[in-house]
């Protein structure tokens, strides 16, 4: 995982609290992952999402930025009960990004993609798209924008 330096130090207080075991996610986000994929026009998306979503691939510049429109997680509207303090969000943003990563990799093995954890202090982001040699969503070494803390994922090794 590669992370911003706001993400390196959050990550390691999400980390010493182990806030980013894929165990501890919500049921709502439990349904979302296992409703599956679903791929079309050269694409892959959460299957749940993209019923979900009234977008068309001529609605954006590129595949990359149709897959991360739809591919779009907000970890708060997926709690039960309401809120979690920061740090405990954010790890449930990890802990999302490690399972996509795992079935990514389980069900598309012959394909690369990009899962971007994004947390700007009280709202948190995961978002995942297919590697393509001429487009980026983000910087692969987490560099992102702003004052988020950003941190990238990938279903195969990353790029030293």
């Amino acid at each position: 995982m590669k992370t911003n330096p706001r993400m390196e130090i959050l990550y390691d207080e999400v980390r010493e609290d182990n806030l980013d075991d894929p165990k501890a996610l919500p049921q709502k986000l439990l349904t979302l992952l296992n409703a599956g994929f679903v791929e079309g026009e050269l694409c892959v998306f959460l299957s749940a999402l993209r019923k979900a979503t009234p977008v068309k691939r001529l609605d954006f510049l590129d595949r990359t930025g149709y897959e991360c429109f739809v591919n779009h997680i907000h970890i708060e509207n997926y709690l039960e009960n309401g809120g979690l303090p920061p740090l405990e969000l954010l790890g449930r943003g990890i802990a999302l990004a490690r399972e996509l990563k795992a079935r990514l990799s389980q069900l598309h093995g012959g394909k690369h993609f990009r899962i971007i954890v994004a947390f700007d202090g009280s709202s948190c982001t995961v978002r995942f798209h297919t590697v393509r040699p001429d487009e980026e969503w983000i910087d692969k070494n987490g560099a992102g924008r702003g004052k988020e803390a950003i941190a990238v994922l990938e279903t195969q090794e990353l790029e030293p």
